[in-house]
């Protein structure tokens, strides 16, 4: 009877290590259940945050290639001497486009590459891009010219008609010539205390930066030029 007895309480002790184990396993598969929701709620929020994210850059480039379309029409109805002081092209004004944007107004040239020294001279002098591009297109053959290739000068800076191989500046790289210009043009023509300012257009810088007297029209023209190509990517 004794012996009977101990069998119940050995066999109701097994049932419950195995009720307890039961119990056990659901706990840590609810445990674990809840812990892969978790992992997977976060996932699909970083998902979520990575295409709003995605959704609002891409709608900063359509906002800024619609500002830019808009500017560019203004400097073709009205020359760079008369457009608004809000607008993109405004020579002491930042673009607002990415070095990778601008890059695209360089394209069939021998100055691609060049997108993020434009920009970093833009954002460092407060000179717009578009200009410094435009001014290097010109002056160098969309990149050709034996300056541009012997001495990294995109400007023809100091190439005076007299001597212009032998007094032309020469750069380590074409990243110095685009800072230096950018330097100097601030200093000096873009602002009201500086040597030579003029006012803020083309016009204004030509009258004393070059000998020659279409030297504006030539650098609105690539103006708009680069603008145009970046626009194409729309």
């Amino acid at each position: 009877m004794i012996r009977n007895n101990r069998f119940k309480i050995s066999f109701l002790s097994f049932l419950a290590i195995v009720l307890v184990l039961v119990i056990a396993t659901g706990l840590d598969k609810s445990s674990l259940a809840a812990k892969n929701k978790d992992k997977r709620d976060s996932l699909i929020t970083g998902v979520n945050e990575i295409s709003n994210e995605t959704l609002s850059l891409k709608q900063s480039r359509i906002d800024r290639f619609e500002k830019l379309e808009k500017d560019l029409e203004e400097l073709k109805n009205n020359g760079s001497d008369k457009i608004s002081k809000n607008s993109m092209l405004y020579l002491t004004n930042k673009t607002n486009l990415t070095a990778d944007e601008l890059e695209f107004g360089l394209k069939n040239t021998n100055l691609q590459g060049l997108g993020v020294e434009f920009k970093k001279a833009e954002e460092k002098h407060g000179v717009n891009a578009i200009l410094l591009m435009a001014m290097a297109k010109h002056e160098t053959g969309n990149g050709h010219s034996y300056l541009a290739k012997s001495k990294n000068n995109l400007f023809g800076f100091n190439a005076i008609d007299q001597d212009p191989i032998n007094a032309a500046n020469k750069f380590k790289d074409k990243g110095e010539s685009i800072n230096h210009v950018a330097k100097f043009l601030k200093e000096n023509y873009l602002s009201e205390d500086g040597k030579y300012y003029n006012g803020i257009s083309t016009k204004s810088i030509g009258k004393l930066y070059a000998s020659d007297p279409d030297w504006s029209d030539k650098v609105d023209y690539m103006m708009k030029e680069v603008c145009t190509y970046i626009l194409e990517e729309k």
